[in-house]
């Protein structure tokens, strides 16, 4: 059988989308985190947010951002284009506050995946 570009099989979706049980909001599962209740939340476990940072490949001194917030259980930092700006299509009201990974992920702050794929993406593109 063959399956075009625009086939999306019900396998493909129960892989790559989950529903929040709090809210009924579906999300993709690459971004482990949506927006709940106006509130960014992430469903990732210590332990998984502990080794996404020890796997980090990229330099402790680099500027990362994260969203400068005071409520929420969101714990990403963002990888930077030359404009400062983030690599992901990060939508918040929220100001972004700078600091180096080192400091970002001593805060507890894992790498953000979509940010992450991008910039390898773009690594391997030049």
């Amino acid at each position: 059988m063959t399956r075009t570009s625009t086939s999306i099989t019900p396998e493909e979706i129960e892989s790559t989308f989950e529903r929040c049980p709090d809210c009924g909001t579906y999300a993709v599962k690459i971004t482990d985190s949506h927006y709940c209740n106006t509130q960014f939340t992430s469903n990732l476990t210590d332990a998984e947010r502990d080794q996404r940072i020890t796997a980090d490949p990229y330099p402790a001194d680099e500027t990362v951002a994260i969203v400068d917030q005071f409520v929420g259980d969101a714990f990403a930092y963002h990888e930077l284009d030359a404009d400062n700006h983030s690599l992901c299509t990060l939508q918040t009201d929220n100001p972004l506050a700078y600091c180096t990974r080192t400091e970002a992920q001593d805060d507890q702050y894992a790498p953000c995946q979509l940010c992450q794929r991008l910039r390898q993406k773009r690594e391997a593109e030049q």
